[in-house]
């Protein structure tokens, strides 16, 4: 192999001087990169810290500062179910500085439900990547005789039932009304401050079901205090593949809350190419998907063009849905 001549290190360390220096003559200062390529991503998160959907978050937001190689700091923005981050979000500068997790809930229910936004998620955000989503469990008492969900809707066909919730116009509750509508049953809601003031009455048969996020149900599943009936994703969870789905029984039947990548109205396509790459490639990530599932959640890694007809094809659902359960979020 030649070695390198002194001569041609000379002028390699000559020619990066003199871009320097052309650099500084131009403008007074020496070059940098970029600013969007120094700064921190501010990452709006619309749920309280140690949450569910703020734990996601940030493993999601490590792994994304990996890739990208700058910091990506979590906000937390609370209030309004969302909304928020939402519209902190929605008046940001449109430059990749300012991100957001949304959540399917602010997405989509909010617009139906609330009459007082100050900004139209839908107008006002950009889709970049869906990066996880959350089961939903379908849920009862372990002594009610009930271990399907095929006897479950023949129970709240036959006679009057009690349904819980964690809360009106939730995603919890939503999927309970779609699920009570596809079948022709009827029931009697009561909204629970969580799943600690519904489960007394599980056990005890008030309430024949209960619908509930998995980060939240699934230990009470694993200690035998509830039954779980069905998973409410469109197909089988990857946590819970011996769990049948709603739709194995009525046909159709789909209900997920998720969270979403989001930016702005306007950002840039080159900046929208490298946050969806960089988004599917952490929710692609073999260490992520450990990490994401060991919280109950379900990593997808979609596109922005998958995201928006996502956001599409639910709003067209949820929207007749939440307008015939008749609550509002205000």
């Amino acid at each position: 192999m030649t070695p390198l001549r002194l001569p041609s290190l000379i002028g390699c360390a000559l020619s990066l001087a003199l871009a320097a220096g052309a650099a500084f003559a131009q403008t007074g200062t020496p070059a940098l990169p970029p600013a969007d390529e120094r700064e921190p991503i501010r990452l709006l998160v619309g749920l309280p810290p140690g949450s569910g959907v703020d734990r996601i978050s940030r493993v999601f937001a490590e792994a994304l500062s990996q890739r990208l190689f700058r910091p990506v700091n979590v906000e937390n923005r609370t209030g309004a179910r969302g909304n928020v981050a939402g519209e902190e979000l929605a008046r940001s500068t449109p430059d990749g500085n300012t991100l957001g997790v949304v959540t399917a809930t602010t997405m989509i229910l909010n617009r139906h439900l609330s009459r007082q936004m100050g900004y139209d998620p839908q107008a006002d955000l950009t889709p970049i990547s869906r990066f996880a989503s959350l089961p939903l469990l379908v849920l009862g008492g372990p002594g009610q005789g009930v271990r399907t969900i095929g006897e479950l809707i023949e129970v709240l066909k036959a006679r009057p039932s009690t349904c819980g919730t964690p809360g009106a116009g939730t995603a919890q509750h939503l999927a309970l009304e779609l699920l009570i509508r596809s079948v022709g049953a009827r029931c009697d809601f009561v909204h629970f401050r969580g799943i600690a003031g519904a489960l007394p009455e599980l056990l005890d048969g008030g309430v024949q079901v209960y619908v509930e996020a998995a980060v939240i149900g699934l230990p009470l599943v694993r200690e035998g205090r509830v039954r779980l009936l069905a998973v409410t994703s469109r197909v089988r969870s990857a946590l819970l593949p011996e769990t049948p789905t709603v739709a194995e029984t009525v046909a159709g039947y789909e209900a997920e809350t998720w969270l979403a990548l989001m930016g702005p109205r306007g950002l840039a396509d080159s900046v929208l190419v490298k946050l969806e790459a960089a988004a599917i490639a952490v929710a692609r990530d073999a260490a992520v998907v450990r990490r994401l599932r060991a919280l109950s959640a379900e990593p997808i890694g979609g596109t922005r063009t998958e995201l928006a007809a996502t956001i599409r094809a639910q709003d067209s659902i949820w929207g007749p849905v939440a307008r015939a359960a008749g609550v509002t979020a205000d």
